[in-house]
């Protein structure tokens, strides 16, 4: 009897493990089938069915990509085209950001039930109108110039990216011929710079130590005084300033950018409060945009003397900031602490009789990154210093916040150019990020990017209202 009862055990046990192993392979079946079924290499599936593959608008119902006679038909304007690229891809799937990869079930009407290549009838491919301005990004990418870089803004209060723009790019119609593995020498054409990338960010980082100094020190950061003489020696090796300011207090000294003052904020701050900081502000974590994940940003000074800990303040050191995230921060800043997370897909439509898998792709979700006391209190410190720093006039009428970032990059090679910041009018709640790489000076180079684009974005955002 003892026996049987271990058979019997055995065999439940088995069963167990079988049924359970059937419905895994069933949900991913199901939920994965279309990008097995569509993925760029099944030509046999996913090129028949461009035959009758949905259209890509922007938000102005411009064309940016459809199907005609069976092939892939992008908008007539080259810089268009080019700006566009790695939201649109090249038909490839080296370019992972690619809407019509990453929305291949809704644009070439894949389900489950019906599978692809149905009667029309039957087919279910959609229209996807994305939040995005082609003029804008069009205007974004001549503004970068030759520069490789990247520049993104989006409305802070719907989460709409008007502007997403990675330069180096080419013209889908036209894409270049790898001779080497996508990682290897083809000078990052692939990467989106904004969902995808890094950098050093230079000054921009003086935002995060001073959320920090107004959270840990509070009321007594108004009165926080450090001498600036324009070097200062720590742990026998300079910290350097580009100028001798004097005794600097914290709104001064972040209009002035001076690295004296947010190096030795960090140092009295500690690795404990700034790490704390970054964490809750979302170092250490990808976002995930539509079905995009950014790459995360990372700050790490466990290992730091007190003059890493002082330059990593400053925005130096080993610090590595994602463009998309600074973007979400300066939402954040914005809207009172709280960032609605950045979206792509501005509507999903379909015209077909059957549509068995409706989502709910304009969802405002939000995020809470720091109180609404740190906020204002920072949004006051950055609008004054575009005020009495780089202008009004460079953004007129749009009551701008703003930091300029010089990111020191090695290797006898110019500096990354920064510029962030948001529009604290109730008329345009624009965020901005540009960085044009080996540029120079943030103010210098990142400047008149961040300048032409949010003029425009303001522009056409008035219109619509």
């Amino acid at each position: 009897m003892k026996k049987t009862r271990r058979r019997s055990a055995s065999l439940t046990v088995i069963a167990l493990f079988f049924v359970f192993g059937l419905s895994v392979l069933t949900f991913k079946l199901i939920s994965n089938a279309n990008d097995w079924a569509l993925s760029p290499f099944n030509k046999h599936l996913s090129g028949v069915a461009l035959e009758s593959s949905g259209k890509i608008l922007d938000r102005n119902e411009v064309v940016l990509l459809q199907s005609i006679d069976g092939k892939r038909v992008y908008n007539s304007d080259l810089n268009v085209r080019k700006s566009l690229l790695h939201t649109l891809g090249d038909g490839s799937s080296h370019i992972s950001t690619a809407i019509p990869n990453l929305y291949r079930a809704e644009l070439y009407g894949y389900n489950f039930i019906t599978g692809a290549n149905c009667p029309h009838f039957l087919n279910s491919c959609k229209n996807i109108k994305l939040t995005l301005d082609s003029e804008l990004c069009k205007l974004a990418l001549e503004k970068l110039g030759s520069a490789k870089g990247a520049v993104a803004v989006y409305n802070y209060k719907t989460g709409e990216i008007l502007c997403l723009v990675s330069s180096p790019c080419y013209d889908p119609n036209n894409p270049p011929i790898i001779t080497d593995n996508i990682s290897g020498n083809n000078d990052g054409l692939y990467v989106n710079r904004v969902m995808s990338a890094s950098y050093a960010p230079g000054s921009t980082f003086k935002l995060i130590t001073s959320i920090c100094a107004i959270d840990n020190l509070k009321d007594e950061l108004e009165n926080k005084t450090f001498n600036c003489q324009g070097v200062q020696k720590v742990n026998g090796a300079d910290i350097t300033c580009l100028s001798s300011h004097g005794n600097m207090k914290f709104k001064n000294a972040l209009m002035r950018s001076c690295n004296i003052y947010f190096a030795n904020l960090a140092i009295d701050l500690g690795k404990e409060k700034m790490t704390n900081t970054t964490k809750m502000l979302g170092f250490g974590k990808s976002f995930k945009i539509n079905k995009i994940q950014t790459k995360p940003s990372s700050y790490n000074v466990d290992k730091a003397s007190n003059y890493d800990l002082g330059w990593s303040g400053v925005g130096q050191y080993n610090d590595l900031v994602n463009p998309m995230h600074m973007l979400i921060l300066m939402g954040a800043i914005g809207n009172g602490g709280k960032a609605v997370m950045p979206r792509l897909i501005g509507d999903v439509i379909s015209d077909s009789a059957v549509d068995l898998f409706v989502g709910n792709y304009d969802k405002i979700e939000t995020e809470e990154f720091m109180s609404e006391k740190t906020a204002r209190t920072l949004k006051d410190a950055m609008r004054y210093t575009v005020q009495n720093n780089y202008g009004d006039s460079l953004f007129k009428g749009l009551e701008v916040c703003a930091k300029t970032g010089t990111a020191e990059v090695g290797e006898n090679k110019e500096p990354h150019a920064w510029m962030v910041g948001f529009s604290s009018s109730e008329k345009t709640p624009l965020a901005f990020v540009v960085i044009s790489e080996n540029s120079g000076f943030g103010i210098k180079a990142a400047a008149p990017i961040a300048q032409a684009v949010m003029q425009k974005a303001a522009n056409s955002l008035t219109k619509t209202k």
